[in-house]
């Protein structure tokens, strides 16, 4: 007889773990295209979701292929086929598969609609492809563009101000139109192929757009993107650096190329935050304050960083064929994911005594954010007189939903759990905490394994991480990725007019940059690492293969035995004083 698989006590408000004021992202698989192009739809519309869209190639009753590349192509051809010389049957096809692999950003439909798969918007290559975004597929995002959103929205040189860096890259070719639309710029257009600046491309893609309108944006309250105040806003600092450091590259790296250059980065410093969080909320909740900044904001490009934890990100640039290295890389992302199990605790308990304060807090307490509202619920309320009480109810509730009228039992794991925690002196709070994790595991490890996966690029050019499985799992480097961070640590600022250059780079110091700017290790453990003559050799041949890595990218010259003498050539060059300094602000 099959066994009775074991139903879970919890209620689904009990479960809930999320909370937006400690992490804003929802865990789970996340599309980091389609969080670029909801960002698009934020900065234009202030932070106003699209719910509906009335475009007849979005609408399978008035369109055959709806929500496919074809129909887009061919609804523009319909009206703007004067602007398409020479598109025959053949080339129809061509342009149609050529939209979809390069441009579309595809959503697999559910087996109930058949598992095909169609287009849910456009890559994030230029604002005006919120033109094109259908509201009717389900969002994968999990909140990263709200995240982004909230992180750039207020920054002038990056975003907010008319002549912004973004507003000037993203809205090339094109104008503002009424409160979220936008126009084809013909003079821009003409002026861009004078200066030969417009690509095929871009042009391809303004074309495309030309015939939509962007529809409109929901006016009711909850379809607003929440404010956010960041609990480790120095991450968050270093982030808007490294985008102005990159877009001094504006006329320099190919247009495309900067584009994933740029989400390459935005969802490296995501991931970077993520850490942090883990081990601020473990912190606070062992020590019961939040942990101070190491210092100022440096610099930008400077090789260190003020976020409250120096992260040990230990990389294996061996490709694992250094049977020690890769051992290393493995040991550390399992020791990371370890805390990041006990961050499962840390957050589940922040979240229940919010809902505790929750009946204590005045209205604009509730409309706190940042450190200053953690600090709040940690000094004002962990220790509260009424806190036993509160979730000793809540246990109860659990108790007698795990009872068994047949056997006239509770369930047994909630006793042994009570029994364990009451032997530790734990309080109720602790307790029901613990209830949680128990029941609650499963779901949270898969689904943090997910986002990690997401955010670190698993087995991703743009990632930091490889492997399968949690043991299998390792930090590395990808190629796109560690093309970005040399051409930022290629950077310096000239004293004389404090203009922008990218000079070669020693590779000691773009190694000592890593470890100090992003806590990507190469050829140390960090802090709490195990010294070892075995460890020590891994470590140098690390090194060497990180050398070798980067001469087969064609960024490395050995100059001469030397260290000193060994440098880093960054692959796009920004000529000395050419460049105005953008980051006066920074």
């Amino acid at each position: 007889m099959a066994k009775k698989k074991a139903t879970s006590p919890l209620t689904r408000n009990q479960k809930l773990f999320q909370m937006p004021h400690l992490y804003p992202v929802d865990a789970n698989n996340l599309d980091v295209d389609e969080a670029m192009s909801r960002l698009f739809i934020y900065l234009r519309t202030g932070g106003r979701l699209i719910r509906r869209s009335d475009k007849v190639v979005f609408d399978a009753k008035l369109c055959e292929d709806a929500e496919t590349p074809k129909a887009v192509l061919e609804a523009v051809l319909e009206e703007n086929g004067h602007l398409f010389d020479g598109v025959g049957d053949d080339r129809r096809d061509l342009l149609s598969s050529w939209l979809e692999s390069h441009f579309a950003i595809m959503s697999r439909r559910g087996k109930s609609a058949g598992g095909a798969y169609r287009m849910a918007g456009l890559r994030p290559l230029h604002f005006m492809v919120i033109k094109l975004f259908n509201p009717n597929v389900k969002g994968q995002d999990r909140r990263l563009s709200q995240f982004f959103y909230n992180a750039l929205k207020d920054d002038p040189t990056l975003t907010s101000a008319p002549d912004s860096l973004m507003r000037q890259f993203f809205e090339i070719g094109a104008r503002r139109h009424g409160d979220n639309d936008y126009r084809v710029d013909e003079n821009a257009l003409k002026q861009l192929a004078t200066d030969h600046k417009l690509d095929i491309e871009l042009l391809f893609l303004l074309r495309l757009l030309q015939p939509f309108d962007t529809d409109k944006y929901s006016t009711k309250k909850d379809d607003q993107v929440a404010d956010t105040e960041f609990l480790c806003p120095e991450q968050i600092d270093l982030m808007k650096q490294d985008l102005k450091l990159l877009f001094l590259y504006k006329d320099c790296i190919p247009r495309r190329e900067l584009i994933n250059y740029m989400t390459t980065l935005m969802v490296f410093h995501a991931a970077l935050y993520f850490y942090q969080i883990v081990r601020i909320a473990n912190h606070m909740i062992e020590h019961g304050k939040l942990p101070e900044p190491q210092g100022e904001q440096p610099q930008p490009g400077d090789p260190r960083s003020h976020a409250p934890f120096t992260l040990d990100i230990f990389c294996d640039m061996a490709g694992g064929h250094h049977e020690q290295v890769d051992s290393i890389a493995k040991q550390r992302f399992t020791e990371h994911f370890k805390d990041v199990e006990k961050y499962f605790k840390s957050a589940y308990l922040m979240k229940k005594l919010e809902e505790f304060a929750g009946g204590y807090l005045t209205p604009d307490q509730k409309k706190g954010g940042g450190k200053a509202y953690i600090e709040l619920l940690l000094k004002g309320y962990l220790n509260h007189k009424d806190i036993d009480g509160y979730f000793a109810r809540d246990i109860q509730a659990i108790r007698q939903a795990g009872y068994d009228e047949e056997s006239g039992e509770f369930n047994p794991d909630v006793e042994r759990i009570i029994a364990i925690c009451n032997g530790r002196g734990l309080n109720r709070l602790q307790t029901f905490v613990e209830i949680l994790y128990h029941f609650q595991y499963s779901t949270l490890r898969e689904q943090h394994r997910k986002l990690i996966s997401g955010l670190c690029g698993n087995e991703l050019d743009r990632g930091f991480m490889a492997g399968r499985g949690r043991a299998r799992r390792k930090y590395v480097i990808g190629n796109e990725l560690l093309e970005v961070l040399i051409q930022l640590a290629a950077l310096e600022k000239r004293e004389s007019d404090n203009k922008w250059q990218t000079r070669p780079m020693p590779i000691r110091k773009f190694v000592d940059w890593l470890g100090g700017r992003y806590g990507l290790l190469i050829d140390t453990l960090g802090p709490n690492g195990e010294e070892s003559e075995q460890n020590n050799r891994a470590l140098a041949a690390n090194y060497e293969a990180l050398k070798t890595r980067l001469r087969q990218l064609g960024f490395f010259t050995d100059l001469a035995d030397a260290s000193n003498s060994q440098v880093i050539e960054p692959r796009f060059h920004i000529v000395s004083g050419e460049m105005e300094d953008t980051l006066s602000g920074a």
